[in-house]
C-alpha cells in the first residue's frame, strides 16, 4: 500500500479528555516527535490559589511524522489517542488524516513563546486569512477555522 505522505508533517490527535498530558508521554516514549500546547492558568481551590499548564486545545495534540497506514493504526491503538484530525476517505488509499501547515504550527509555539494571554475572539470569520500587525506576535500567520 502505497504512503500516505512522502515527508513528515503536522498532524492533529484527537485524545480521550484529560488524557493529553499521558498522551503525549506515551508518543515521545515512542520516538515520536509530538506537541501539546499548554498554557499557564490560575485555579481558585478553597484554601489556595494555584497556577497549572493546562492544554490550550483541551482534547487534542499534534504529532509530527510521516505518516502511512499501518502508522495509523498503532496511532489510534495507544491507549489514550482517539482517532486523528480531519480525515478525508481516498478510494486508492482509504482514510487519511489532514496534515496542518508547518507554518501554523511554528505560528502557534511563536505564540505560547511570547507569554500573552490567549483569549477567543468573535471578531473574524471561519476561512479568513490573518496576520498579527502589532506587538510580541508581530508577524504571525494563521486561517481561521471555526468561530
Amino acid at each position: 500500500m502505497p504512503a500516505l505522505q512522502d515527508k513528515t508533517r503536522w498532524y492533529a490527535l484527537s485524545v480521550y479528555t484529560r488524557q493529553e498530558k499521558s498522551a503525549h508521554s506515551e508518543l515521545s516514549k515512542l520516538g515520536f516527535e509530538s506537541f501539546l500546547p499548554t498554557q499557564k492558568v490560575r485555579k481558585l481551590w478553597s484554601d489556595r490559589i494555584k497556577k497549572l499548564d493546562t492544554p490550550l486545545f483541551p482534547g487534542y495534540l499534534f504529532i509530527h511524522t510521516k505518516l502511512t497506514p499501518e502508522l495509523r493504526v498503532k496511532l489510534i491503538r495507544l491507549r489514550s489517542v482517539f482517532d486523528l484530525v480531519g480525515k478525508q476517505k481516498r478510494p486508492e488509499l482509504g482514510l487519511i488524516a489532514s496534515p496542518i501547515p508547518d507554518n501554523q504550527i511554528h505560528s502557534l509555539k511563536l505564540m505560547l513563546q511570547s507569554k500573552q494571554i490567549l483569549e477567543p475572539t468573535t471578531k473574524l470569520l471561519p476561512g479568513t486569512e490573518v496576520m498579527v500587525s502589532q506587538g510580541p506576535l508581530k508577524g504571525i500567520h494563521g486561517v481561521v477555522e471555526k468561530i
